[in-house]
């Protein structure tokens, strides 16, 4: 039985912490509906101490978002992810582009959480775009495919049940493994700042076609 829906996210221009967050308590209010015990969600900032100490067990579902730069995942994110323990714990990779490509990053993505102890049972790419507000005293304003993240929420969210429905771990629905395409990229840079990354990620979007929609995989 489910009872805790953690968020994880790195988001240096928040609008991956609000897909992630998005993510986290619409499945964990799904999740709620039906349980005899109350479902709580929390979200963390991977790169701050607090998520360090979070517990996971077979009880709770993490969402953990990254945002796509030139179509990998950051590498400081990366590196945090590598002192988090999964220890079994369901999880759903999410990452948020701009509306063009995001090259290999969900695989990477995927790939990560189960090296870090999570078992995976659902990835998707969400379209998270960025308008300018002119004479906004916010410059950036996020603009987030809520319709897909719902749809995917709705349907991790009965996946979920499935899987979680049964307290004697031997009798539980065993899950299939997600399938995403790509490879593992190669990472030749060793640091790179948030401003950096932006500036690469948008000479990335003018040279790639619009895909107009996001994607996901259960």
């Amino acid at each position: 039985m489910i009872r805790k829906v953690i968020g994880i996210y790195y988001s240096p221009a928040g609008g991956t912490e609000l897909m992630t967050e998005a993510l986290a308590r619409k499945i964990g209010a799904i999740l709620d509906e039906c349980s005899p015990l109350d479902v709580s969600v929390e979200c963390y900032d991977m790169l701050r101490e607090e998520s360090r100490g979070i517990a996971f067990d077979d009880e709770t579902v993490a969402v953990i978002g990254m945002p796509v730069y030139v179509g990998k995942i950051p590498l400081p994110a990366a590196r945090a992810m590598h002192n988090i323990d999964g220890n079994g714990a369901m999880t759903l990779a999410a990452v948020s582009y701009g509306g063009r490509k995001y090259g290999n990053a969900l695989f990477e993505l995927k790939r990560l959480t189960e090296e870090c102890g999570f078992k995976a049972i659902g990835a998707g790419a969400f379209m998270v775009s960025y308008m300018a507000r002119r004479g906004s005293a916010r410059s950036m304003a996020p603009a987030i495919d809520r319709e897909a993240i719902m749809d995917f929420s709705k349907a991790a969210s009965e996946k979920i049940k499935r899987l979680a429905g049964c307290e004697i771990e031997e009798l539980r629905i065993k899950p299939m493994p997600v399938e995403v395409s790509g490879r593992m990229p190669i990472h030749k840079i060793s640091r790179i700042s948030p401003k950096a990354a932006a500036v690469a990620q948008g000479v990335f979007n003018k040279m790639s076609v619009l895909r107009r929609r996001s994607e996901w995989f259960l």
